[in-house]
């Protein structure tokens, strides 16, 4: 009961006790004070009631892109450069965020832009097992384009027969830039188009295999046993026989290959003085016909 006495006693003293409620006011007061500066702090650090429209840069030069963003109290950063034949170098592809969003000042707009400099890619295989199409979606997965196409007589439709840059052959791995124009050379098939038949006959494998190739020939060379060096041997005989028989272009032509060059080298007055005797030979009227 004392000590209930004793705490009353002391409150009440302390309640009297001007100096109590001097530093009750102060410890107050640096209570205010200190949530004050702590809201206007707060305030400060968030920014807040300071935004900014985010600017659409897309298709800007970077140096105009900077221009409007610095404009806006906005920062940026480039993060990636990107390969555009199309776009001039510096021009602004991609941005984040979006344009038209209200940001705080000072927010971070990150940027993507073109490159003037192409990356290296590997020249695909394309001749030989690749149609136009195959050849076509080959050539886009790479970045590479497609240029010039030109139709050859040959068998095959559509098949890729030579791959160019330029008139210039272009092996399968080499590294090229992205975005290079790629020649194709493809069979047109046959075209029911016929023609006399050339005559290789007489002449060395080597020298027809020249004039094969420039013409787009396509050739089926069988060579005699005995010939050891096929480049020195001699068409003895060939299908479709010269100044006889037509055929398809894009067609092939078979050729046989002797050691000996052969000593009747068909002309076409020499197959016409043949066909003449033919015919004379068939309308003869047999001679045992009367006995």
């Amino acid at each position: 009961m004392e000590r209930i006495k004793d705490f009353f006693a002391f409150l009440l003293n302390l309640i009297k006790d001007k100096y109590f409620w001097i530093n009750m006011a102060a410890a107050l007061a640096v209570v205010i004070v200190s949530l004050i500066i702590f809201i206007f702090s707060l305030k400060i650090i968030t920014k807040y009631g300071q935004s900014s429209v985010v600017p659409n840069l897309v298709n800007k030069h970077i140096l105009e892109g900077i221009s409007m963003i610095e404009k806006e109290n906005l920062t940026y950063k480039v993060i990636d450069s990107v390969y555009r034949d199309n776009l001039p170098s510096g021009t602004i592809i991609e941005m984040n965020p979006s344009p038209g969003l209200t940001v705080k000042k000072g927010r971070e707009i990150t940027l993507v832009v073109s490159s003037s400099q192409a990356p290296l890619v590997e020249m695909p295989a394309l001749t030989g097992r690749s149609s136009f199409r195959f050849a076509q979606i080959e050539l886009d997965s790479r970045g590479l384009k497609l240029g010039n196409v030109q139709y050859v007589p040959s068998p095959e439709k559509d098949a890729v027969l030579e791959q160019k840059i330029g008139n210039t052959p272009i092996k399968p791995g080499t590294m090229i830039p992205k975005g290079t124009p790629i020649n194709l050379v493809l069979g047109d098939g046959l075209q029911n188009l016929l023609i006399d038949a050339p005559n290789f006959i007489g002449m060395r494998l080597i020298d027809v295999q020249q004039i094969a190739l420039a013409q787009k020939m396509p050739l089926s060379i069988h060579m005699d046993p005995n010939v050891k060096d096929s480049l020195q041997g001699f068409v003895y005989r060939q299908f479709p026989v010269p100044y006889e028989e037509q055929y398809n272009i894009g067609e092939t032509i078979d050729v046989f290959i002797s050691v000996q060059k052969p000593s009747n080298i068909p002309t076409p007055e020499s197959v016409k003085e043949k066909n003449e005797l033919k015919t004379i030979e068939k309308n003869k009227p047999n001679g045992n016909l009367g006995e």
